[in-house]
């Protein structure tokens, strides 16, 4: 599990790297502290969610098989029809960084 978790983590900050880069596209320059208040917006990135969720509960190792399973539900394959696969794939159509976390992580589950 702990292999599946750093997977996950590297995951998850590429994903926070294409949408910091795109971000400071047009806005200039962030803060850490900056880019970390503009994420934690429920309305604009509230997508991101299910996976940031996802990857805090694997610290309760009481559900291991459980996230999983989680983990196979929300990426394999993304679900178009939610927000969080109509963003992960539309990310992944433009970041080939983000095919190779997403394949090692797919390799995993």
């Amino acid at each position: 599990m702990d292999e599946l978790r750093s997977a996950l983590l590297a995951l998850h900050k590429a994903l926070l790297g294409v949408e910091r880069r795109q971000l400071e596209r047009v806005h200039g320059r962030l803060s850490s502290a900056e880019f970390l208040q503009i994420v934690s917006d429920p309305i604009r990135y509230g997508w991101l969610k299910p996976f940031s969720s996802l990857i805090l509960a694997f610290d309760d190792e009481e559900h291991e098989g459980d996230l999983r399973e989680d983990a196979r539900e929300l990426l394999l394959p993304p679900k178009g029809d939610t927000p969080f696969g109509r963003r992960y794939l539309s990310l992944m159509q433009r970041e080939p960084a983000l095919v190779v976390e997403h394949r090692n992580v797919t390799r995993l589950l």
